[in-house]
């Protein structure tokens, strides 16, 4: 493996904030689905906020792939122990949340008998109508979500500490247009 670089490639920004824009899209059409439940009928919404899942994880299999093999330091500077962990296990978390959290809302579609695709291609069932651990793992899913959202917080809210208080240029590398320093 090789050494942390200092910065992020322009590839590693757009997936970033690639994963931002498709994250919101997300949070939006889950608060407009409906309560999902054996009767639920197939809709437009439903559709979309499938694909936009299966999309995230497809993505996020991609950034983990760059970030195993391109890794960058989270930490810029003087940071502390304690900041250095918590940036690592918030990312780390997200990383973990935003692949396994679509499959665990995929196999509860399946479970319900909703088809999942990927904006028209039809993708497998990943459990059979009515099995019990798909069912849990929607719950699983939406609690997972609940605490994605928390984490991003987080997330933003170290950012700005480190923009506007410790003023270190971490906002700045993960920018689209800004070239960090070497």
């Amino acid at each position: 493996m090789t050494q942390p670089s200092t910065r992020y490639t322009p590839l590693a920004k757009a997936l970033h904030w690639l994963v931002a824009a498709l994250i919101i899209v997300q949070y939006t059409t889950a608060f407009l689905l409906p309560h999902i439940g054996r009767k639920t009928a197939p809709s437009d919404i439903i559709s979309l906020h499938f694909s936009v899942g299966v999309l995230i994880m497809i993505v996020m299999i991609v950034r983990l792939g760059r970030r195993v093999l391109h890794p960058v330091a989270l930490e810029v500077g003087d940071a502390a122990p304690w900041e250095r962990l918590l940036a690592k296990a918030t990312h780390w978390l997200i990383y973990v949340i935003l692949i396994i959290s679509p499959m665990l809302g995929w196999a509860s579609a399946s479970a319900h008998s909703l088809a999942v695709s990927l904006f028209g291609l039809p993708l497998p069932t990943l459990a059979a109508p009515g099995t019990r651990w798909a069912n849990q793992a929607g719950d699983i899913h939406g609690t997972a979500m609940w605490v994605l959202l928390w984490l991003i917080g987080l997330h933003i809210l170290a950012t700005l500490y480190h923009h506007l208080l410790r003023r270190d240029g971490t906002l700045l590398r993960m920018m689209p247009a800004h070239r960090a320093k070497l």
